[in-house]
């Protein structure tokens, strides 16, 4: 898959350095999206194909696939589910974050302390909203899902991976008071975003949980109705079998792995997606993330 690039005020100079062939955008970059199907931006193959086809009946192809970028901290935000989401011609947003690189003392926003809507909203109107999230230090290997209505933010100094619902919607709760290119103040959604806000919010996940579960070092970070998120490490070579009514995403994490029929070096991050069906047979080197789509 070809990656698009997208112009984010918190993002920097990474993405475009490791995906210099994908359409220019204005920087700073703060998001890659690998797999994408989604009317805001969609991915095509080397050959130009889509992936519209893939997932008949759909709107359009049910999960999305990100690197995220943050040099400085995204906007404190939550999104609705497919419920909420209906209204507005979108799908909810379920996700998650690998934790790919991070900075000492990096952090994410995960939940409130908050725990009535009334009780956000004061904190909200008195500008105490910061003393009312719950912040999170992170480092490589560390995973935070993030259902619907969860408050949350990833902090500056991260690299992540990002599996979603292939859905755009997102309503800002806070933003720092930080202006955009033009020097205006981004617009804020309040009253959406209190309306979406889940209580309580989720605990945060048990990172001891996330520990090699077979000899291949396979890792199984979430496993929800939309997608499970796994990582696998190759020596040699290694086969995933397919799984009814699933499609199967691939993901270079680090090393030279890559699907067994190429015949080049692969790229970091470069991604490759198989079709129902399809046996998915890697060989090198070092870490893949495997991202298995529902899409019966």
């Amino acid at each position: 898959m070809v990656p698009v690039l997208q112009h984010r005020i918190w993002g920097g100079e990474l993405l475009p350095d490791l995906f210099p062939l994908s359409p220019p955008v204005m920087r700073p970059v703060g998001e890659a999206w690998l797999l994408s199907d989604h009317p805001t931006a969609q991915t095509v193959d080397e050959q130009g194909g889509t992936l519209a086809e893939l997932a008949p009946g759909r709107p359009w192809f049910p999960v999305l696939i990100k690197l995220l970028h943050a040099t400085s901290d995204l906007s404190v935000q939550v999104h609705p589910n497919d419920e909420q989401a209906k209204a507005i011609g979108d799908l909810g947003k379920s996700e998650g974050w690998l934790i790919l690189a991070a900075t000492p003392g990096a952090r994410i926003c995960h939940g409130l302390t908050a725990t009535t809507r009334q009780e956000l909203k004061e904190a909200i109107e008195q500008g105490r909203i910061e003393s009312q999230l719950r912040y999170a230090a992170v480092q490589p290997g560390d995973y935070y899902p993030v259902p619907p209505g969860t408050v949350h933010a990833l902090g500056g100094g991260i690299l992540a991976l990002e599996v979603q619902q292939s859905s755009d919607t997102t309503y800002r709760l806070y933003d720092y008071n930080r202006p955009d290119a033009t020097g205006k103040l981004r617009a804020l959604h309040v009253d959406e975003a209190l309306r979406v806000t889940s209580f309580p919010q989720p605990p945060l996940p048990d990172q001891r949980r996330y520990a090699p579960s077979d000899p291949s070092g396979r890792i199984v970070y979430d496993d929800n109705p939309y997608f499970t998120l796994t990582t696998v490490s190759v020596s040699g070579s290694y086969e995933e079998p397919p799984r009814p009514g699933r499609l199967l995403c691939s993901i270079l994490l680090d090393g030279d792995v890559a699907p067994a029929s190429l015949h080049k070096p692969p790229q970091q991050y470069a991604t490759w997606l198989y079709g129902e069906g399809e046996t998915a047979r890697f060989r090198g080197e070092g870490r893949v993330a495997l991202v298995s789509i529902v899409v019966d």
